[in-house]
Order: C-alpha cells, then sequence, then structure tokens
C-alpha cells in the first residue's frame, strides 16, 4: 500500500510541485510579473488546452452534463456545510466571506488540468473535456455566487452576469463543442490548428509556473484558527463531499474518480482576486491559496490513492 502511495506521489503529485517550485525560484530571482503571467494563461494556454481536448476527445454529452450538474451541487454543498462551521468558530462577516470563498472553489485551472492530465494518463483528452466543464462551473460561481458572498449583496445579478461573459474560455468551450458536433474538420486546417496545438502542450508547465511565482508572492499566515479550518474543509472535507455526492449519483468509473480527485485541489486563486476588489479579507485569502496549495502535495496523492484504490 505504501508502495502504491509513494507511486502516485512522484508520477502525480511530485511532477505538479516540480514546476511550482521553478516558479517560486524565479520569482524570489527575478520579481517576476504575475499580471502578465495570470493574462497569458487566462488567454492563451488555458483556452488553447481546452479546446484541444475537447475536439480531440469523444464527447459523451450526457457526462458532460453530469459534470455540470455535479460541480453546482458539491459547491452549494460546501457552502451549507462551510457556513456552518464559520459559526461554529464564530467568524466576523468578512472573514467569513473570505473562508467561504477559500473552502468552496478551488483551483480548477492552473492547478486542476494538469492534475487530471496526469491522473489519467490513459486519457488525458477526455479528463481535461471533463475538467474544463469544472473549469467553466466553477468560475461562473466564482463571479455570481462568489461576488454576492463577498460583495455582501452590493453587485447586481447583471455585473456579476458581465464579470463572467468576459471570461474568453466559455466561449472556447462553447465553441469547441458547436464545431465537434458538427464534425467540423479543425485537425485539418494547419494555419488554425497547429498555433492553438503549440499554446495547448505549453499550459501545464507554464501554468504551475505561474502558480509558483503567485505562491512566492503570497503573504504569509493570518488568523491561523481560521486558516487551519479552513485548509482541512478545502482538502479533507470537500473530496469526502464529493465521494459522498458521487456515491448518491451512482457516478462510476473514470467519471467518478475524475470528480473526486479535481474536489481535492487547493483554494483557487480567483477567490483573492474577489477579496482585493471588495476589500474583503484579502490576506486571509492568500494565506488559505498557499497553504491549501502547498499542503495539496499530500492531500492530493492520499485522493488519487483512495480514488484509484476503492471507487
Amino acid at each position: 500500500m505504501l508502495e502504491t502511495f509513494l507511486q502516485i506521489f512522484f508520477t502525480v503529485v511530485a511532477p505538479i510541485f516540480v514546476l511550482v517550485g521553478v516558479g517560486v525560484v524565479l520569482e524570489r530571482r527575478f520579481n517576476l510579473d504575475i499580471n502578465t503571467l495570470s493574462k497569458l494563461n487566462f488567454y492563451v494556454f488555458v483556452p488553447a488546452l481546452i479546446f484541444v481536448a475537447i475536439i480531440q476527445s469523444e464527447i459523451d454529452w450526457s457526462a458532460m452534463a453530469v459534470v455540470a450538474v455535479f460541480q453546482v451541487v458539491l459547491i452549494f454543498a460546501l457552502l451549507f456545510l462551510n457556513r456552518g462551521v464559520t459559526k461554529a468558530i464564530a467568524l466576523p462577516r468578512g472573514p467569513a466571506a473570505a473562508f467561504l470563498m477559500g473552502t468552496i472553489f478551488c483551483n480548477s485551472g492552473n492547478f486542476g488540468i494538469p492534475l487530471v492530465r496526469l491522473a489519467f494518463p490513459e486519457n488525458p483528452d477526455v479528463a481535461v473535456s471533463y475538467q474544463a466543464i469544472q473549469v467553466m462551473v466553477q468560475n461562473f460561481l466564482t463571479f455570481t455566487l462568489g461576488l454576492l458572498i463577498v460583495g455582501h449583496g452590493r453587485m447586481r445579478v447583471r455585473d456579476s452576469l458581465t464579470r463572467t461573459l468576459q471570461l474568453p474560455f466559455v466561449y472556447v468551450i462553447v465553441a469547441a463543442l458547436i464545431l465537434k458536433s458538427f464534425d467540423v474538420p479543425v485537425t485539418r486546417w494547419p494555419v488554425i490548428w497547429e498555433p492553438i496545438s503549440h499554446a495547448a502542450g505549453g499550459l501545464v508547465a507554464v501554468a504551475l509556473v505561474t502558480l509558483g511565482v503567485q505562491v512566492a508572492k503570497t503573504p504569509r499566515a493570518t488568523r491561523r484558527g481560521a486558516l487551519t479550518a479552513a485548509s482541512i474543509m478545502r482538502l479533507v472535507a470537500a473530496p469526502v463531499v464529493a465521494f459522498a455526492l458521487v456515491r448518491l449519483f451512482g457516478i462510476s468509473g473514470m467519471l467518478g474518480r475524475l470528480l473526486v480527485i479535481a474536489a481535492a485541489g487547493p483554494a483557487a486563486v480567483n477567490t483573492v482576486l474577489v477579496g482585493l476588489e471588495y476589500d474583503n479579507e484579502p490576506e486571509f485569502a492568500a494565506s488559505v491559496v498557499f497553504y491549501t496549495t502547498i499542503l495539496s502535495a499530500l492531500s492530493v496523492a492520499a485522493t488519487v490513492f483512495f480514488a484509484r484504490s476503492f471507487m
């Protein structure tokens, strides 16, 4: 059993954190511009990989729908659970909002996409296609539900939807699904396919180096008690809840394992951006991202081990 766990750690988790470590070293040596790196990921590499994965994979429309519904149910289940935790530890309103953001939303893009590619080497395009739907749902709810949580009702629904419609991968996913459904031979158009394929190939390295730069820039711990609780809820409770929902909905096979593994990711960096915009405990939000990212080296390995052994 220990041998299997170590094999998972060194083949799935260690490659992720080697590149994260490269980002940390580069940031400390050169003080990189995180905004430029984030924009490259957001507008080039993530959309390109999602597009390629959807075009190359065998689309199971019912499975796509299951992923979307599951992600919504999981987020609201975590919201309900973590509201109880914030009350139990008596967090004030501002820190409670940051706590909720850090525990219900995970890093499904920069961390999640490389994770599922490494966790499912036998069919990485299908894994990324499923993960793309989770990325879309996570970001949609971050900039709608999340803005309402942190903004305390100050953000109008129309403004939240406008933010969501500015996300490039929303259109990439829709375009790829349409092209795939009509069997448009995009792969035979080198002037389009080749540059997109090259950009897609750079995602894993660039995204993880960017995550390392973000980690290196993050302020250290604030509100240690709440931070410990947030880390437990994000890295332990979230995959446990995901597993319970997978069993409840009768989801099996690769899709069931992927939904549980993806739920074990660290807190989403977007939660810090929302906290900064509303001046709502951004340092605490950044601390949650930092420590859940570091601790996820063990929790993700344990989750992958569990999913492969018992699902």
